[in-house]
């Protein structure tokens, strides 16, 4: 079953008057008749035949452009979300209301949906003329606003929350990248566990040719592409077509197009769905805890993990390995 609400910082009549097209692989989940004037039309990838697709709307309202969309596909191992930021009218940015609702999102299905499996972050269809993104980065006209140090640290937090919010999903968390993925933009994707991209995708941190450091989940950089690429990266602002950020480490897949980008996160989806659900957590959980610890502790925190997954006995463990077995007989 699919499941959809909408968590948008939208302006209504805007949204109502959107004509966001169908693309590639993706379909509508609604038909535009029967969607709210304050629901943002979207579409999600085609993930497999075993899940279902009885759409439902729960939509809450924030104030902004942008709208950010949560649909739940209930497959038979549970559930798979995609998290869809579109904007009606210019490419996706994170204005403060707009990390709110992704913060809110984040949240919800984390206290509402104890048997997720994955999630999917992207970017929706652009406004008609416009280039696709990702994200863009964080909203200039928002950046001008900022006069003191106060004002300032208050806008930086948000955004390191909204990465904290997706980091605290306890399932892998994959990032749809098709066009921009810049400054705030690239810290979202870092955020995430996955990132899946098409070739004609660029990567880059601007923000020091805008007198500005980069900063708050830009941290995260030195681990994916390490530090001499990441000086290289930030000090001299270049952008980076996919291919070289497939190359440094920035993404794990790069694809020729939006159909074979749908493809590819429905393949590693489905294989995510293959694994052990408690095991699948505690790895990524394992994962974060190696980020910020030496080897010694590494080893250490794997081992109480790896005796955590007998704590039932190792109910799951040999449910898997029995299939692993018949697979193999």
């Amino acid at each position: 079953m699919l499941f959809k609400y909408s968590i948008p910082a939208v302006n209504r009549g805007a949204a109502h008057k959107a004509k966001l097209s169908s693309q590639s692989s993706w379909r509508r989940i609604r038909a535009a008749s029967s969607i709210p004037p304050f629901t943002a039309r979207n579409s999600i990838p085609q993930l497999s035949s075993r899940h279902s697709s009885h759409p439902s709307n729960h939509p809450i309202r924030f104030s902004s452009t942008t709208t950010v969309t949560v649909t739940k596909q209930t497959s038979q191992t549970g559930h798979i979300a995609t998290l869809t930021l579109s904007n009606p009218t210019k490419p996706n940015i994170l204005t403060p209301s707009t990390l709110t609702a992704l913060t809110t999102a984040c949240q919800t299905l984390q206290t509402t949906t104890p048997n997720l499996r994955a999630v999917i972050l992207t970017g929706g269809p652009p406004p008609q003329g416009k280039s696709p993104a990702f994200i863009a980065g964080a909203d200039i006209t928002s950046l001008q606003t900022l006069n003191s140090p106060a004002t300032a640290k208050a806008f930086i937090t948000q955004i390191h929350q909204t990465c904290q919010a997706l980091r605290a999903l306890p399932v892998p968390v994959l990032a749809r990248i098709h066009g921009a993925c810049l400054g705030a933009g690239l810290e979202i994707a870092a955020a995430c566990d996955l990132r899946l991209a098409t070739q004609t995708s660029v990567f880059g941190m601007p923000e020091v040719r805008l007198g500005i450091p980069s900063v708050v989940e830009a941290a995260l950089l030195p681990g994916l592409i390490g530090m001499g690429r990441t000086r290289r990266l930030l000090y001299l602002a270049e952008t980076l077509d996919a291919a070289t950020a497939e190359r440094w480490g920035l993404v794990e897949r790069v694809v020729d197009d939006e159909m074979g980008l749908d493809e590819a996160v429905a393949e590693w989806v489905e294989r995510l769905e293959g694994m052990g659900p408690k095991a699948l957590r505690s790895q990524k959980s394992l994962m974060q805890r190696w980020e910020n610890c030496s080897v010694d502790e590494g080893v250490e925190a794997g081992v109480e993990a790896f005796a955590a997954a007998f704590e039932d006995g190792g109910v799951e463990a040999r449910e898997f390995m029995g299939r692993f077995g018949r697979r193999r007989g």
